[in-house]
């Protein structure tokens, strides 16, 4: 039986362990030389370096993607929501989106098509201002991937393009972005970050940010972080500058059952804030409910229902108990 190759474009999602994710890495030849040799040293370095066997520790960008998958902040919604996708090639797909009924929104339409291979996606959405949205995402090889995002709308100032590109190492992981960039200026939002894994269950790296609305202004600021990955649980924290804190706790129970705690700390002076949440996500065998809690007082939950294949209801829920305010959706979703 033949298998499929993997879709570097998209890869799959799913809990990151780099203790059962990456295969035993093939041991690296020893080197010849002397070791008095400057020009040995990086062969001798990279000899050492495969001798620990040292995972890939991911991508910096999905830091507390565990812990966000089972938060239903990205699956909250409100008023009357339906989509429709249908496939028109195993490569081309379009999907409608209808919403209506919503408290914070207007009543809206969005058009989107993708086209997807092994290497290379794109993606556009268009709603019915003909605000548009387009991302391409292209995969060089299994290690270097390219993506562009850009967003055109009628509001002077919310156009946006960034551009972004990120290699995984046997060991590490570096991503640069740009944000509206200026080339002739030198303006716009700019990213680095690096990702090393420096034991096979703990990962250190740091992140750059440098940004320049005009040539004559200019704000830096950099973030420390740290990840440890067990069999089943992922333990993240992030020091940010002024005084901003965020750490995280990824607990798998089984294969259905998922936890995740995430608490921001700001320190500033004699400022104090802080705010928990913890979120929890449950398979079904025709269902997935995802529920969370914080400490403001705001509690959310998102039910999608499979009722028969294509077909799935959804329900969503959110309730402030501190503002008084509350919102409830109801949605479907039809693939054919």
């Amino acid at each position: 039986m033949s298998t499929a190759p993997p879709n570097l474009a998209n890869p799959p999602a799913g809990i990151y362990s780099p203790l059962s994710t990456f295969p035993a890495k093939a041991q690296t030849p020893a080197p010849s030389g002397s070791f008095f040799n400057p020009l040995n040293w990086p062969s001798l370095f990279n000899y050492q370096k495969s001798r620990l066997g040292l995972p890939n520790p991911g991508k910096f960008e999905r830091l507390h993607g565990e812990v966000k998958d089972t938060f239903v902040t990205n699956y909250l919604f409100d008023g009357a929501q339906a989509n429709i996708v249908k496939e028109l090639s195993p490569n081309f797909h379009v999907q409608h989106q209808f919403s209506l009924g919503s408290q914070v929104m207007p009543p809206m339409y969005n058009f989107m098509s993708g086209y997807m291979t092994e290497r290379t996606m794109v993606q556009g959405t268009m709603d019915n201002d003909t605000n548009l949205n387009a991302v391409v995402r292209h995969a060089w090889s299994t290690k270097s991937l390219t993506k562009i995002m850009a967003q055109l709308t009628h509001m002077p100032g919310h156009s946006m393009l960034s551009v972004e590109h990120e290699y995984s190492g046997s060991d590490f992981s570096i991503n640069a972005k740009a944000m509206n960039p200026n080339p002739m200026e030198f303006t716009g939002l700019y990213l680095a970050s690096y990702l090393q894994s420096v034991t096979p269950k703990l990962a250190l790296g740091t992140e750059v940010v440098l940004q320049r609305p005009t040539p004559d202004m200019e704000e830096t600021a950099m973030s420390l972080v740290g990840k440890y990955s067990g069999k089943d649980f992922i333990a993240t924290a992030q020091f940010q500058g002024l005084g901003a804190i965020q750490a995280s706790y990824y607990q798998r129970i089984n294969e259905k059952v998922d936890f995740g705690v995430e608490i921001n700390l700001l320190v500033q002076g004699a400022r104090r804030e802080g705010v928990a949440t913890i979120g929890g996500k449950f398979d079904f065998r025709q269902a997935t409910f995802r529920g969370q809690i914080d400490t403001t007082g705001r509690v959310s939950a998102v039910l999608e229902e499979k009722m028969a294949p294509g077909f799935s209801f959804l329900i969503s829920g959110d309730l402030d108990h501190m503002k008084g305010q509350s919102k409830f959706g109801v949605g479907i979703m039809l693939s054919a």
